[in-house]
């Protein structure tokens, strides 16, 4: 349920925070005080559009945050894990926009996208009224409300009907998946052509790395012999110029002063040394110099084999894994379809299978919906008939197909929900329905039929008195009192008969302080004067305030009477 619904900067609201209770909740007040602000609120931080002339004036932003306790349900649970959000103990929902068209919307403090926002609360608030967040409007929830009311059974059925349509799908696919033998044929013709070009070119782990390096050398064939033969030549040397004679020259001039030093020895063999490494690597030059042996034929194929390697690399995937990766894949994709013909026949006769075991049972189904729904027709025939709408013809429209490949994994039918308000009118959808006072009436009965099966924890209802007086006012506040038995009611009502029916009254009032005009809320431990007023208006007559208390009193008998249940 929502207990908490804090708003900032929001038209005459300045900061207001509006602790909410289980069971029903009223929110009345002068026209004009800011109960629909407070409904623009909630649908702000639900998700709903944006509107940045709902900042308050002087504001360079606006933020609203909504708490959730007792929230979870496997549906949420399940959400919430999809989009990757840990569910805590409290849900805390918050959304700001500022006057530059900036947005943020968080679910427990993590940034998240409004459409992520607007997935997860359709499964925490219902609100009916101005604005259209009501699950019950959509068809495509028709079905599964329907389903919802169908209890065990149908729930049992469902999943025969989703396995049934796994297997058949899977089983359709895989055929599709072979072809026909023609297509069969030319597949067949194109994987050895690419399995062979493989085997033929057989581009080894890193060639092309190891042949673009032997054509660098080659390019720069000129610069290498001339280092080398340089090199060989400085090292050797040519009369007394080469270090190895530079070395020998040293030796010579050191030996002489042998009996005078300890140390010279010593410096002799290092030189003797270094005349020997000296002279390994010019050998090694010299060898070198041997093996650089490229002629014009050897670059030609080298650049043949570099564009082979090249070309298969590209074809293949860009790499030396996705090659080989292809190749395994292209040899699997080959055996397949050389043994073919025998599975592709198993596959016919299971799809013959299970195409007929998924209409069968897909038509048990329908026959389990046509039930309820009659059940449901019934049902709601009797609560528009307590609302003063007895005229009205409701009916649950399901279309079934018969085909196997039409069906899906919810089964054979559409379900949607058609009204006629009045005798003689024809049926139409729910999101159809013009009048205020017979769409708040239906809705009504309709969420009271459906009270413990849609999940919805939460359910808001701004000003479901529209068009609506008399006897049937009494109905309506029974019935949504029925509603806060089994979930949270949110209710901006001018009805004085739901607002004696409150478990929280909350009173939304208007002040002016320092030059502005702002929005408070207060809740009332006794709210009698207040549906007085409601009764008789700001000039209370002298029979409001007992016509008050007699309504409260009827309304505490009529809840200690669903106690007493």
């Amino acid at each position: 349920m929502l207990s908490l619904l804090s708003v900032k900067n929001i038209a005459l609201i300045d900061s207001l925070e509006l602790d909410l209770k289980s069971g029903l909740n009223i929110l009345s007040g002068e026209t004009g005080a800011g109960k629909s602000i407070i409904i623009d609120s909630l649908n702000f931080v639900l998700g709903e559009r944006a509107d940045r002339s709902l900042i308050r004036y002087g504001a360079d932003s606006a933020s609203v945050e909504a708490v959730f306790e007792d929230y979870r349900s496997p549906q949420i649970t399940t959400y919430l894990d999809d989009v990757g959000i840990e569910a805590e103990d409290v849900l805390v929902l918050r959304r700001k926009m500022s006057v530059d068209g900036k947005n943020e919307c968080r679910i427990n403090g993590r940034v998240a996208t409004l459409g992520t926002l607007k997935g997860l609360t359709e499964l925490l608030v219902d609100i009916h009224g101005q604005h259209e967040h009501q699950s019950l409007l959509k068809s495509a929830n028709h079905i599964s409300l329907l389903d919802s009311l169908g209890g065990a059974e149908t729930a049992s059925q469902k999943d025969k009907v989703k396995a049934l349509y796994g297997e058949y799908s899977s089983a359709r696919r895989e055929l599709g998946e072979y072809g026909d033998s023609e297509e069969r044929a030319r597949r067949l013709d194109i994987l050895c052509y690419q399995i062979d070009e493989i085997e033929r070119v057989n581009v080894q782990d890193g060639e092309e790395d190891s042949l673009l390096l032997q054509r660098k050398r080659i390019r720069n064939m000129e610069k290498i012999i001339s280092a080398l033969e340089s090199a060989k030549g400085q090292l050797e040397g040519y009369g007394a110029s080469g270090v190895a004679a530079v070395l020998k020259s040293a030796e010579s001039t050191l030996r002489p002063i042998l009996a005078y030093d300890d140390g010279i020895d010593a410096i002799i063999d290092r030189l003797d040394s270094a005349k020997e490494e000296i002279q390994d690597i010019a050998d090694t030059l010299a060898e070198m110099l041997e093996k650089l042996d490229f002629d014009g034929r050897s670059a030609d194929k080298l650049e043949e084999r570099l564009n082979e390697v090249r070309n298969t690399l590209r074809k293949y995937g860009g790499s030396y894994e996705a090659l080989q990766s292809f190749y395994t894949s292209a040899k699997e994709e080959r055996e397949r379809l050389e043994n073919a013909d025998g599975h592709v026949e198993k596959l016919y006769k299971k799809i013959e299978k299970t195409s007929a075991e998924l209409v069968k049972e897909a038509g048990k189904l329908t026959k389990l919906r046509l039930a309820t729904a009659g059940k449901l027709e019934k049902d709601i025939g009797r609560e528009l008939d307590d609302l003063g709408m007895g005229g009205s013809t409701f009916k649950v429209d399901i279309k079934s197909v018969d085909e196997a490949d039409e069906i899906s994994a919810n089964g054979a039918d559409s379900v949607e929900f058609l009204i006629s308000p009045n005798v003689g009118e024809p049926l139409k959808p729910l999101a159809k329905i013009i009048s205020g006072g017979e769409m708040s009436r239906f809705m009504l009965a309709l969420k009271n039929i459906l009270a413990d099966v849609d999940g919805i924890g939460t359910m808001v209802f701004d000003e479901i008195d529209t068009g609506i007086s008399g006897r049937i006012s009494a109905v309506v506040s029974e019935k949504l009192c029925n509603i806060s038995r089994a979930r949270q009611v949110i209710a901006v009502t001018h009805m004085p008969s739901l607002a004696a029916m409150a478990d929280s009254h909350f009173l939304i009032s208007k002040t002016a302080e320092n030059g502005k005009t702002l929005t408070h809320v207060t809740l009332l431990e006794d709210d009698t004067e207040e549906v007085a007023r409601l009764i008789g208006g700001n000039d209370y007559s002298e029979f409001a305030i007992p016509h008050a208390k007699e309504m409260k009193a009827w309304a505490e008998r009529y809840k200690k009477s669903l106690t007493a249940v």
